[in-house]
């Protein structure tokens, strides 16, 4: 006979080793879930908030976003003397500031204005720290000095104007700390810099198709500046998606957090860096992508977050969990 501690031990060991089993039942289950529904056709970094990507053709995923060469998604950014973030919702002129990576800085380039230069990382300097807000939630950021500053200033045209970075070191913002009137499905954990809702925005190649076939003027990936664009499935299938796993023998997951509600930003023209008058492509988004509860704001590719770091590339499959 067993004594009673051997007993309990036994019972703990059967319970411990049911729960195992439990969690392996459900890790295949859930596996066995994911169908193949595409492949990854680009990736764009987006250094530098509202100015131009960098096309990638393969970068490592972290929580608050693409990184590559040293290079974070969102990292830096304009703002106002008040802390108030500043977009090409704001200033279209915007989406003519080029950025590129050279070694161990960064190179901005606009027309009529001398390369800037920056570090990729900078020392830090704590009296250089500033409070900003990106809507409607506070981030302590860096300030970039005032040569930075200037030269948005003079391109800009507008007097006050301040560049800020956050380091790697620097807290980021929690996206679960974002209202939204249909709810907010991130955890907490799911980290972004100065995006404004979130770090990853995925988008097909057969939506963009489907816009454009009732488009006079076609668009562009740049018009929407997605992270990810995948191929190879039918148009708005990421409606239904509710995880994505990227790659095969080391991949990457994702939670589809909500779709992309459209402001007027896709109406900048990217290579002219003015606002279509004719107010397109919106005003066609709204003729057929309005869906309640999301408000008079048509819905074009889909928010995500970050399960588990890794390395993604362009070609690879993509599989998902549908709803």
């Amino acid at each position: 006979m067993l004594d009673d501690r051997a007993q309990v031990l036994l019972a703990l060991s059967a319970a411990s080793l049911a729960r195992w089993l439990a969690s392996v039942w459900s890790s295949r289950a859930r596996r066995d879930r994911f169908v193949r529904v595409g492949e990854v056709s680009e990736l764009y970094l987006f250094p530098v908030k509202s100015c131009q990507g960098i096309p990638l053709r393969k970068a490592r995923t972290e929580v608050t976003g693409l990184e590559s060469d040293g290079l974070h998604d969102r990292q830096w950014m304009l703002m106002r003397p008040n802390g108030e973030y500043v977009s090409q919702r704001h200033f279209p002129k915007l989406a003519l500031v080029r950025v590129s990576s050279h070694q161990n800085d960064i190179h901005l380039d606009a027309p009529d204005q001398p390369t800037l230069i920056l570090q990729k990382n900078p020392p830090v300097d704590t009296s250089s720290f500033i409070m900003a807000n990106v809507t409607g939630v506070s981030i302590l950021a860096m300030d970039c000095g005032d040569q930075a500053g200037l030269w948005f200033q003079t391109f800009l045209q507008r007097e006050g104007f301040r560049l800020v970075v956050s380091l790697c070191s620097m807290p980021k913002r929690e996206t679960a700390d974002k209202e939204r009137p249909w709810g907010n499905p991130a955890k907490i954990g799911d980290l972004c810099t100065f995006s404004d809702n979130c770090p990853y925005m995925l988008m097909t190649e057969a939506s963009l198709d489907a816009l454009n076939m009732r488009l006079t003027k076609k668009v562009g990936f740049k018009t929407f500046r997605p992270s990810i664009v995948i191929s190879g499935c039918e148009a708005f299938a990421e409606d239904w998606w509710e995880e994505l796993r990227i790659g095969d023998t080391s991949s990457v997951n994702f939670r589809i957090l909500d779709p992309c509600t459209k402001c007027i930003l896709p109406n900048v023209n990217p290579d002219t860096g003015e606002r279509n008058q004719d107010k397109e492509p919106l005003q066609t988004l709204k003729k057929f992508r309005c869906f309640p509860p999301y408000g008079r704001d048509p819905i074009f590719g889909v928010n995500a977050a970050l399960d588990n770091t890794g390395t993604i590339q362009v070609g690879d499959p993509v599989y998902a969990i549908r709803k």
